[in-house]
Order: structure tokens, then sequence, then C-alpha cells
């Protein structure tokens, strides 16, 4: 029979794994179909397809250099998020039994902090409510806080003590 701590941690090292998948395919799709979500971001910060954007016209944001530069930094983000997670994932795995075990915690920490910076901060706070997303054709508001909500619900789980630290503690 496997040992509950043992198991708790392999649990951690898939999540850590799964969400960094995530975020490095997101990111690498971006690069890959680049125009796709590009356009997403062109109109959701000029607010071009709102039912009535009169009323907040002075948050448009029309410089297409500064769209360019926003969806650069929402990929860079993407893919750093990934990374540092990948390496936690890696990290917890290689130490599934020792006490690094909470090195790799650390860079899933990290890597979590920056997905959930993007897509709660930067997609669902930003763009949902200064650029008015919800009330946009272009609304990624509800994927962006499904992602963050998975996020940070799994940052949690991953620095839960396993059984045997809480016991030394």
């Amino acid at each position: 029979m496997m040992n509950f701590a043992l198991i708790h941690r392999m649990s951690k090292v898939v999540l850590s794994m799964s969400i960094s998948l995530l975020c490095l395919l997101v990111g690498i799709a971006n690069i890959l179909n680049f125009n796709a979500n590009y356009q997403f971001v062109q109109h959701a910060l000029t607010i071009n397809s709102m039912f009535d954007a009169n009323a907040i016209e002075y948050r448009t944001v029309t410089n297409p250099t500064f769209h360019l530069i926003s969806y650069v930094v929402i990929i860079i983000a993407e893919l750093l998020a990934g990374t540092f997670g990948l390496i936690g994932g890696i990290v917890m795995a290689k130490n599934i039994n020792k006490a690094g075990f909470s090195q790799g915690q650390i860079f899933f920490l990290f890597g979590g902090t920056v997905a959930t910076a993007l897509w709660y901060l930067g997609f669902a706070v930003n763009g949902g409510e200064w650029f008015s997303m919800w009330a946009n054709q272009w609304n990624g508001q509800i994927k962006a806080y499904t992602f963050a909500t998975f996020i940070l619900v799994s940052m949690i789980y991953v620095l839960i003590p396993t059984p045997e630290e809480k016991e030394c503690a």
C-alpha cells in the first residue's frame, strides 16, 4: 500500500504540471496563432463592439503600438507562469521524498502568482471593469475568472503541508 504523504505530494506535482501546461499551451498558441487573440486585445482595448461605448469613450486605447505591447506582455506572462510552474513541478518531482520539495512549491507559487495576476488582475479586473469587457462582444471575463480561481485554489492546495510535515510542526 502506498504512503498517503507520497500520494499527496504526487498529486501536487501533477497539479503543478497541469497548470504549467495550460499556461505554456496558451502562450505558445498565442505565438503560433498570433492574430486571433491579438484581435481580441485590440477590440477589448478600443471598446469598439460594446452596446453603448459613448459613456466610457475616454477609456478607449486606440494606439496599435500599445495593443501590440499589451499582447506581447500577456504572452510573456503566460510563458513565464508556465515555465516557473514547470520548474516547480520538476523540482517537486525530483524531491518527492526529500526536504527540497518545498523549493519546487516556491517556483510553482511564483508561476501561479504571475498567472493569477494576468488572468484576474489583467483580464477580469482591468479588462472586465475598466474596459467593460462584460458589455463587449469580445468578452473573456468568465474564462479569466475560471483560470484565476482554479489556479488560486491549486496554489492553496500545493502549499498545504503533507501529513508528516504537520506532525513535525
